[in-house]
């Protein structure tokens, strides 16, 4: 059976939509960056209803802003959008975590301590920031897996991808690098321990930490912090 056209469709704009959320994320395209369909579709070689599906995910997900006259712009970096992003993750990433250990098997303990050698054997060998970004997340996807809640790690893979905008702020990246690369050590053996609370306890310090770091960096860029 042939796929439909709605199922190609779809593939395609999901190709145009990993393109400009990367570009978005690596700061490709910084913000207040006007992203013309017209350019898009001709660079890849679509038509423009693709790329304008695209964007309107990107707008839902918070990355680009979409005006009538303007189009499309990527989003700016600010300190209320960094808040707002990690203090939802404060709320929502612990109480996932939460309930995935309370499903966990030995399968799953097995993916978050692969997830965490993968992190920590890409860090020993000076890998890009890119790829150690992509590893990092995958060991929080692993951590809220067993949860075992499709709509949950929907909804906190696009605060990753929002956050992982912020967190490429931090001044010192290397010392943020091994500082995580500790933690995610001990909250996998938390997690292999059965030891909830202090799981939860760890990552809420683990993304407050983040969120610090992040406005750190906006100051050191000369943004206004406000309360």
């Amino acid at each position: 059976m042939k796929p439909s056209p709605s199922i190609k469709r779809r593939t395609v704009t999901s190709s145009v939509l990993d393109l400009l959320r990367d570009r978005i994320i690596s700061g490709y395209y910084e913000g207040g960056h006007q992203i013309r369909q017209e350019a898009i579709a001709e660079e890849v070689g679509v038509s423009r209803i693709p790329v304008r599906e695209a964007l309107v995910q990107l707008e839902a997900e918070g990355l680009v802003v979409i005006h009538t006259h303007k189009g499309a712009v990527v989003a700016k970096l600010t300190p209320e959008d960094a808040v707002d992003i990690f203090e939802a993750r404060l709320i929502f990433e612990p109480f996932i975590l939460a309930k995935a250990m309370e499903k966990a098997t030995s399968e799953d303990v097995e993916r978050v301590q692969g997830a965490y050698r993968d992190y920590e054997k890409a860090l020993l060998a000076g890998e890009s920031p890119a790829v150690l970004s992509q590893l990092n997340w995958a060991f929080h996807i692993a951590l809220s897996y067993a949860a075992d809640r499709p709509r949950s790690l929907s909804v906190l893979s696009s605060l990753y991808n929002s956050a992982d905008r912020y967190l490429r702020l931090q001044i010192d990246a290397k010392t943020a690098q091994t500082k995580a690369l500790e933690e995610h050590s001990a909250l996998a053996q938390y997690f292999a321990d059965g030891n909830s609370s202090a799981a939860q306890k760890l990552l809420k310090k683990h993304i407050a930490d983040a969120r610090d770091d992040v406005i750190r960096g906006l100051q050191h860029r000369g943004a206004k912090v406000t309360s």
